[in-house]
């Protein structure tokens, strides 16, 4: 949850090896071992998620492309 003075959120999201859209509040890196991307501090929301997937999608991001932001108010 935002802090109550903090009107914007930045949401970072990758795609990992099996396809699966993942979202983090910082950004995460790609472990090559396991096929997923890795963070401290994942994201969860389902009304971004299916904004964010439909982005991926639009986007056709996939494993190979790197993790990328988008801001929220």
């Amino acid at each position: 949850m935002l802090p109550f003075n903090q009107k914007t959120i930045q949401v970072w999201f990758a795609v990992n090896k099996n396809g699966f859209v993942c979202m983090f509040l910082d950004k995460p890196t790609r472990n090559e071992e396991t096929g997923k991307w890795d963070s401290n501090h994942c994201f969860v929301n389902s009304y971004i998620y299916l904004q964010i997937c439909a982005l991926v999608a639009k986007a056709k991001m996939s494993w190979e492309s790197e993790p990328e932001v988008v801001s929220f108010q």
